[in-house]
């Protein structure tokens, strides 16, 4: 059987970036961008590329040659140091501005940490050591959908059964728009409809805490009371079913919970209060979790056995390349996309 393939799938938006700040949290300081409130239209991101001649039709290879050369033929870490990634100009890739889409493979995996490397039947003398500043690397696919005529872009990354480097490709990507003066607003996780329909078809959101933790820090208290600043102000919304087919079926669907909790909640701060969803099914099975987490209780997509190696266990890439292609098609369907000319 060895190792199964996966598919993550991300609707993302842009807005534009007015300003750079930043705050101290905690004991360090982050860097903080202030941005349009409106997600921006892509051909608008495009349009402000500084690079001659690009235009509509050329500019996902624009895109996908400058985004590899970011990586300047070396591996980016994540902040705890303990993954890595690059993206090279040898390795499988292509596009297409016409279908606005563009894809290639990235290598990543374990860093920060020393280990021994053995032969499986030899478990006394290590054949070699892979000491913390190196990376153990597995090779992964990604598809990138940047329609010039929305402001809805797709984000196809494989991964295989436990082992994957989503999260840290997702914040490269986010860290490249940064550098072209956009931010990536929201991310919600794209489940096809026939994974909605299998898994999620009958399970409904019947309760939604929003748990507020702006505090006036300016307002005295009692001394006896003073911890009581630190409590935590739970709002609580119930006796309502919401079908989870339906709810994730809504394009940024975290944003437009978001703006629905605001328009009934007057002090709902967006940035600093935690939404918590509760999940149950007809067969009383039930499960909860944030929105920033809301893929703890979504499907996972398993790909078929067909489009991986059965010796190296790594994908056929022209393979998953046409089957993502093909799937990229459905959901553009199943969110009504229809193309529109850009002048």
């Amino acid at each position: 059987m060895g190792y199964t393939l996966k598919l993550d799938i991300y609707y993302f938006s842009l807005r534009k970036i007015e300003k750079e700040t930043q705050r101290k949290v905690k004991d360090t300081v982050r860097t903080f961008y202030i941005t349009k409130k409106e997600d921006c239209i892509f051909s608008e991101f495009v349009n402000s590329l500084s690079f001659d001649k690009v235009n509509k039709d050329n500019y996902t290879k624009v895109i996908l040659e400058d985004f590899i050369k970011g990586f300047n033929a070396s591996f980016k870490s994540n902040k705890n140091n303990t993954q890595a990634i690059s993206t090279t100009s040898e390795q499988y890739r292509g596009f297409d501005s016409k279908d606005y889409t563009f894809w290639g493979v990235f290598k990543g995996g374990i860093t920060g940490i020393s280990r021994e490397v053995y032969e499986s039947d030899n478990a006394t003398k290590p054949t070699s050591t892979i000491d913390e500043s190196k990376v153990a690397t597995l090779y992964y696919y990604y598809k990138i959908w940047l329609p010039l005529d929305s402001n809805v872009g797709i984000l196809m990354v494989q991964s295989y059964t436990s082992v994957g480097c989503t999260s840290l490709f997702k914040e490269q990507l986010e860290n490249y728009f940064i550098r072209k003066g956009y931010k990536i607003s929201s991310w919600s996780k794209c489940i096809p409809k026939e994974y909605i329909e299998k898994y999620l078809k009958d399970g409904y959101i019947d309760e939604i805490h929003v748990i507020h933790r702006k505090r006036d820090i300016e307002k005295p208290l009692n001394p006896v009371f003073g911890a009581f600043m630190f409590a935590k102000r739970r709002e609580i919304f119930n006796r309502f079913n919401i079908f989870f087919k339906d709810f994730i079926s809504v394009v940024n669907y975290k944003s437009v919970l978001q703006s629905q909790i605001k328009a009934i909640s007057t002090d709902f701060d967006e940035e600093q209060d935690v939404v918590k969803l509760f999940y149950v099914n007809s067969k009383g099975q039930s499960a909860n979790a944030t929105l920033a987490n809301i893929e703890d209780i979504l499907p996972t997509i398993t790909l078929d056995d067909s489009l991986k190696d059965e010796n190296s266990q790594q994908p056929k890439w022209d393979e998953l390349h046409l089957f993502t292609k093909d799937l990229l098609n459905d959901i553009k369907k199943q969110i009504s996309y229809t193309p529109n000319l850009i002048v």
